[in-house]
């Protein structure tokens, strides 16, 4: 949608470069927006990647669309239900107090959004999928503004409990391209329209700072956004075996062996997806920002330096 400023892609490389961070898979996407024709720029802007959590900006996207044409409300009553009651743990969303979904509860359109967008709950990022449908986000969201390739599925759900069509399809993938491009449509307020785009942008205002803050620093005036995390943990899933009822020496023997083949043929015994994206408002700078990584490593650890990130495009940004 935006043309590319290939100066400044090449100064955003020399940057990761200078730092280490392309030691790793990631893609970054930047739009000045101080600019009268803004250009996009970044590294490996179109590289697909797992967004973790990041994806829930589409569903938000189609249920505010439909609300806006009249299909649904705001204030209308929804019953959750399996197998979309999926966040059993409170412990994932540290620092928010609002009550987990569970099966039977009714809550507002409102509430679901602000559940979603907010705090990134999961039930009801499913729950609000299942009302307006895949098929409807990817036409009307996705496939409307080119963004092909970017999916969505429903979160922490095995796939035999998902409609047969999605069944085996694939992951949900975008990049980071698609993702500046949607926060520069709502940041001008063209996303499906002014109402879609000024809603989007009053949830995400309002984000959940818990224990991961993404890509937010101090030095900010301003920074609403959508953030994503995953970690997939074979030492955590080794030490649980340890704690199973069905625990025999045979199986606990096994899953050391598993977790030692990983490290030794794959060199990593820990994923972790740090992903995030929205709208940076600096004492001089004004830019859509999006990174998503997949960080591969041994050491359970080692963090990824969203911070440090953060900080080296902030004084980049204000300084050009």
């Amino acid at each position: 949608m935006l043309p590319i400023d290939n100066q400044r892609s090449v100064d955003i490389k020399k940057i990761l470069d200078d730092n280490d961070y392309t030691k790793r898979e990631m893609g970054v996407a930047i739009i000045d927006l101080n600019q009268t024709q803004p250009h996009i720029f970044g590294y490996n802007m179109e590289h697909f990647i797992y967004p973790a959590s990041v994806y829930k900006i589409f569903i938000g996207a189609e249920v505010l669309r439909q609300i806006e044409i009249g299909v649904l409300t705001l204030e209308q009553s929804i019953t959750i239900k399996p197998p979309n009651d999926v966040d059993k743990d409170a412990r994932i969303f540290p620092g928010d107090t609002s009550k987990l979904l569970t099966d039977g509860d009714v809550v507002t359109i409102d509430h679901l959004l602000a559940l979603m967008l907010e705090r990134s709950d999961n039930t009801a990022s499913n729950t609000l999928i299942d009302l307006v449908s895949r098929e409807s986000i990817t036409e009307n969201i996705i496939h409307k503004y080119n963004w092909h390739g970017s999916e969505v599925t429903r979160k922490f759900l095995d796939r035999v409990k998902e409609n047969k069509p999605y069944q085996y399809c694939q992951t949900t993938l975008t990049c980071a391209r698609h993702i500046s491009e949607f926060f520069y449509l709502v940041e001008n307020e063209k996303l499906i329209s002014p109402f879609v785009s000024k809603k989007l942008k009053e949830y995400m205002l309002n984000w959940k700072p818990g224990m991961r803050t993404g890509l937010n620093i101090s030095d900010y005036v301003t920074y609403y956004r959508k953030g994503g995390y995953l970690e997939n943990n074979l030492y955590t899933v080794f030490s649980k075996s340890y704690y199973k009822q069905d625990f025999t020496i045979k199986k606990f023997l096994k899953s050391i062996l598993s977790l030692i083949k990983t490290i030794i043929t794959k060199h990593w015994a820990i994923i972790r997806w740090v992903n995030d994206a929205g709208v940076i408002q600096g004492k001089n700078s004004h830019y859509v920002i999006s990174v998503f990584t997949v960080n591969k490593q041994i050491n359970p650890y080692k963090k990824f330096r969203s911070e440090k990130l953060a900080k080296l495009i902030y004084d980049y940004m204000e300084n050009n």
